[in-house]
C-alpha cells in the first residue's frame, strides 16, 4: 500500500472551527487524532450526513477509516474551544 497525500489540520474556534461536507477524493481515507478531546479541545468530530452518523474523536493516537469517494459525505464538527489537530 501507499500513501498518496497525507496532511494535518488544525481547527480552532477563531479560524477554521469546521470544514464544510465535502467528499474525499481518497478510496479510502485514515484520520488520526493527534491531541486530547476535553484537554486540548472541545467539540469537533466528524458527521456523516447520508447516515446520521457522528464519530467523536477518537483517543489521541487511535484512528478510523472510510470510504472517501461518493458513498461517505461528511463534514467537520466546529471545535468550540482549544485546538483539534488531525492527520489525514
Amino acid at each position: 500500500a501507499q500513501a498518496v497525500m497525507n496532511f494535518v489540520v488544525r481547527y480552532r474556534p477563531d479560524e477554521q472551527p469546521s470544514l464544510r461536507p465535502h467528499h474525499d477524493s481518497s478510496t479510502f481515507t485514515i484520520n488520526i487524532a493527534l491531541n486530547r478531546k476535553n484537554i486540548d479541545y472541545e467539540g469537533g468530530g466528524c458527521r456523516f450526513l447520508r447516515y446520521d452518523c457522528k464519530v467523536e474523536s477518537p483517543r489521541k493516537g487511535w484512528s478510523f477509516m472510510h470510504p472517501g469517494r461518493l458513498t461517505h459525505y461528511h463534514e467537520g464538527l466546529p471545535v468550540t474551544q482549544g485546538t483539534r489537530y488531525i492527520m489525514v
